[in-house]
């Protein structure tokens, strides 16, 4: 068919985007699509043959022209075919938008008309061009991958998720072994994702196991801090105690010399008594004497009578009061005896309280070291959710602990 028959043909643009992406665009190039004037027709049709249109018709023909030649001479001219096609995008986009103004649905019909030239001037069709497109603004400046890889290798590559460093690996296998496929480099980027994913994931891991280093350091010193500071509420509280044991010394010795009083008002008692008792005797005895009868036979009061019966009232008046000061002694001792017990259970049960207070804070050092080593083993075990029921059992205890705790602490 000639090119004159080819310049006729109706053009449908909405036809373009049923293209089959899958289309290779390696094929034989046919001398003939390259001629300058199918290509003029073809942007006639396209574009109309107004006079508006005659520079950008101009300047499209040179530039496919040029593409031509690069794809007949070798198809990895990828910086000229690619960087032609592109040129020639921008110019219909730009003569468009100065026709139509910048709006997205003359972008759209710009691009559609664009591709349908590629395809119908030199058989480039969309999924070709954009690849020719994409590979040369991705590795433009690479010419050592455009010259190693072709097109369909580099579109692989040209992808968004590939890394520098990944087409740098690919690069020396393929340098290293040129019979490399697609298929080849396809596996090659999938075997070097799960590599990064891999190691990644080990990377987070180490992130995690530093993290969780140094909550644990944290922990730690908030757990010294802690044991410190119940060290020293011990150290007070054994100063208390001490203060209290020498307390019930002086009370003790208080009490003995209390004790050592009683026994000489109990020993002056008993002298009490004996002289009470011989004076009384004696009083008895000037009782039963009969009185001496004088002249007048008038009876008369013993001789010594009066002064003995005084004497005896008032050894009476100091027996009283020695009892009353006994009693009010014992009592004294009484209450003494009580105070001392008293501070004696107090003193026990605070020296009880203290060796506990010594067990449990030695205790929750050895636990608290055991936990962190404990919260290290789970993180880095490959699978920690198996061991949840156990750690949930645990917080479950240490929160029970926790809240008899702190009840104590509010009342």
């Amino acid at each position: 068919m000639s090119s004159n028959d080819d310049s006729k043909k109706k053009f449908d643009l909405t036809k373009m985007d049923n293209e089959d992406p899958s289309d290779d665009f390696f094929g034989i190039i046919n001398p003939s699509g390259a001629e300058r004037s199918k290509i003029e027709a073809v942007a006639r049709q396209i574009f109309g043959d107004s006079a508006e249109f005659t520079e950008l018709i101009v300047q499209l023909v040179e530039n496919m022209l040029t593409v031509a030649e690069a794809r007949a001479r070798i198809s990895g001219d990828l910086q000229t075919i690619g960087g032609q096609l592109i040129n020639s995008r921008y110019l219909i986009k730009n003569v468009m938008i100065s026709k139509m103004g910048d709006k997205v649905s003359t972008q759209r019909k710009a691009a559609t008309m664009g591709f349908a030239f590629f395809n119908l001037a030199l058989g480039v069709k969309k999924a070709a061009a954009r690849q020719y497109m994409r590979c040369y603004e991705v590795f433009a400046d690479n010419t050592e991958a455009i010259r190693i890889f072709n097109v369909g290798e580099l579109d692989i590559l040209a992808a968004d998720h590939v890394t520098d460093d990944e087409v740098a690996t690919i690069l020396e296998a393929k340098k290293a072994n040129p019979q490399m496929k697609r298929e080849d480099i396809r596996k090659m980027l999938a075997t070097l994702k799960k590599q990064e994913e891999a190691l990644a994931d080990r990377q987070l891991q180490v992130d995690n196991y530093a993290s969780l280093l140094e909550d644990s350091k944290l922990a730690q010193k908030v757990a010294e801090d802690e044991a410190h500071r119940l060290q020293q509420q011990l150290e007070a509280s054994a100063k208390i105690i001490s203060d209290k044991e020498a307390q019930l010394k002086r009370m003790d010795s208080y009490y003995t010399g209390r004790q050592a009083g009683l026994a000489n008002l109990e020993k002056d008692l008993a002298d009490k008594d004996k002289e009470i008792a011989a004076l009384t005797a004696e009083r008895t005895a000037l009782l039963n004497r009969k009185p001496e009868v004088q002249v007048k036979e008038v009876p008369a009061i013993p001789e010594g009578y009066k002064t003995l019966s005084e004497s005896l009232q008032k050894r009476n008046a100091e027996l009283e009061d020695i009892e009353a000061k006994l009693v009010e002694k014992r009592a004294e001792l009484e209450q003494l005896q009580a105070d001392r017990q008293k501070e004696t259970e107090a003193v026990e049960a605070a020296n009880c309280v203290q060796a506990a207070m010594v067990d449990a804070v030695a205790a929750f050092e050895t636990f608290a070291g055991k936990l962190t080593t404990a919260q290290v083993a789970v993180q880095a075990c490959d699978a920690p959710d198996q061991h949840h029921p156990m750690i949930e059992t645990l917080a479950a205890m240490m929160r029970k602990y926790l809240t008899e705790v702190e009840t104590a602490l509010r009342k």
